[in-house]
């Protein structure tokens, strides 16, 4: 009788490890979904190519930022000699860059390879190498131009808490751009004070202190930016805009997962965007919390980077649960206004 029950137990528990529910597949074996590459620039086949451009992918979820470094996102060329160059990863658009050191050879095949060293921010590798290749043209690149700017030129009402900024036409030297060749003056030709970065052929003017209210400024980017190869800019680049008449209140204007989502994978994170930039120090886990079932906390660790907040469970989201995400009025802009109120929404997992 007791091996009988002895053997009942034992079936019984292999039915068990049968049938337990997996990670965005009920019924199947917990297995968590591999990142992808979803699109690169140069496409792949490309030829003609600037050879002063910058190599990128984008993943299909949100990456580890520091398992895409040199060793991960490799370029080659011509044939298997390594090219020279910087890695860094967007978290906004979860796009990984690759900036050569210099400008690229003329008529030459370059391969661009993300290896499965690259992780999502679950710990999950890519589940084979992503390889592409693209071909450089016969001359080098006409001058660079400045292709879009934010604020607009001629822009009105513009948030006091703005960031400007400037996109290239191609990949520039970081050297070059800075808080020399990019100035905000304001009113009239009093500087602004502020600090210059350069990522994926942008550069960002952050002012130290929220800008006056209703007055005329004016951003210029000048010769002195040049691209890898040492060209510059044909000209001075200048625009304009007017900031509004009332200090801003800072909002939420999207969320990951969106609120009511049903369906949503375990291994989510979960996102807030702003609609300026906010005070970084006011983003963490007490203004920035997640519970379910219930009232019951969620573990995790914030972020924050380009208007964006991140949070990120510390394992993977219980199934067939309805969770609550809260953004509270803890969080504030960099002129220490508050969210007007607290901005709650709610997903219920696979």
């Amino acid at each position: 009788m007791r091996r009988h029950n002895n053997y009942t137990i034992w079936f019984a528990v292999f039915l068990l490890l049968i049938f337990s529910s997996g990670c965005c597949n009920p019924g199947a074996k917990p297995v968590l979904t591999p990142p992808t590459v979803i699109s690169v620039a140069p496409l792949s086949g490309a030829a003609g190519l600037c050879p002063n451009t910058t190599v990128t992918a984008t993943f299909s979820v949100a990456m580890n930022s520091t398992s895409i470094n040199g060793t991960t996102f490799t370029l080659t060329g011509p044939g298997t000699t390594p090219v020279a160059g910087v890695v860094t990863y967007d978290a906004s658009s979860n796009t990984a860059i690759f900036t050569p050191s210099s400008a690229l050879a003329l008529s030459t095949l370059y391969t661009a390879t993300i290896t499965t060293g690259a992780r999502d921010e679950v710990g999950v590798a890519l589940a084979s190498n992503f390889v592409w290749t693209f071909t450089t043209g016969s001359n080098p690149c006409v001058p660079p131009t400045v292709t879009s700017v934010t604020p607009p030129n001629g822009a009105t009402g513009v948030c006091p808490n703005t960031l400007v900024t400037a996109s290239f036409s191609e990949a520039m030297n970081p050297a070059t751009i800075n808080t020399t060749t990019f100035t905000l003056t304001g009113p009239g030709t009093t500087p602004v004070t502020g600090v210059v970065t350069y990522a994926g052929s942008t550069a960002t003017f952050t002012p130290s202190s929220p800008l006056a209210l209703s007055t005329l400024y004016t951003a210029t980017i000048t010769t002195g930016a040049q691209d890898l190869a040492g060209n510059p800019l044909a000209n001075n680049y200048v625009w304009t805009f007017t900031t509004s008449s009332t200090p801003c209140v800072p909002t939420v204007i999207s969320v990951t997962p969106p609120n009511g989502a049903v369906g949503v994978c375990p291994s989510t994170v979960v996102t807030a965007t702003f609609s300026e930039p906010m005070n970084p120090a006011t983003i963490n886990t007490t203004t920035f919390t997640l519970t379910g079932p219930g009232t019951t906390p969620v573990t995790g660790v914030v972020s924050y980077a380009a208007s964006t907040a991140t949070f990120v469970p510390s394992s993977p989201l219980a199934l067939s649960t309805l969770y609550t995400a809260t953004i509270t009025t803890g969080a504030q802009d960099l002129a220490g206004n508050p969210l007007a109120n607290n901005f709650v929404w709610t997903f219920t997992t696979k």
